[in-house]
């Protein structure tokens, strides 16, 4: 099953490696990646492959690991039910201008590198043609260790 993971986490390197290890480990199948930094803090956001059995147990271990301040889990959806819109606009930028072009109130809640998350009003999916092609992948939150799940991550840009 496919999932998008967020999780921040304090700037350590070594702690990044330690992640890497975790998700070579516990048998997470990377897609893509990508990390943002600030002074204090790294975020990483990942496309991931692993059984759905399995999510509780990663989710649980990732908001537990030393280092690591906040770990959200966003699992596939059919497009009318997602919440949120995983882009990949690299290749092809028009992919984020679409986005935002048919839902004026969404939200980036992570960038780096042309990778997006987007939050979008719930349920309203259907609106955007095109959305189960690649470079976009639809999702609702199923799992967040954050206080503040409306909080954004580092490397989040304003429309």
């Amino acid at each position: 099953m496919q999932w998008l993971l967020t999780l921040e986490s304090d700037r350590d390197p070594i702690l990044l490696c330690r992640l890497m290890n975790i998700f070579r480990r516990k048998g997470l199948e990377i897609e893509t990646l990508a990390l943002t930094a600030k002074p204090e803090t790294f975020s990483l956001m990942a496309v991931v492959e692993s059984a759905h059995a399995d999510a509780d147990h990663i989710f649980n271990f990732l908001r537990q690991t030393e280092g690591v301040r906040g770990v959200a889990f966003y699992q596939h959806e059919p497009a009318q039910a997602a919440s949120f819109i995983y882009v990949e606009s690299a290749a092809h930028p028009e992919n984020i201008k679409r986005i935002q072009e048919v839902f004026l109130e969404c939200k980036v809640i992570f960038s780096s590198h042309g990778k997006y998350l987007v939050e979008v009003p719930s349920g309203s999916g259907t609106q955007v043609p095109g959305l189960d092609e690649p470079g976009f992948l639809p999702l609702s939150r199923v799992r967040t260790s954050q206080q503040h799940p409306q909080m954004e991550l580092v490397g989040a840009a304003s429309n």
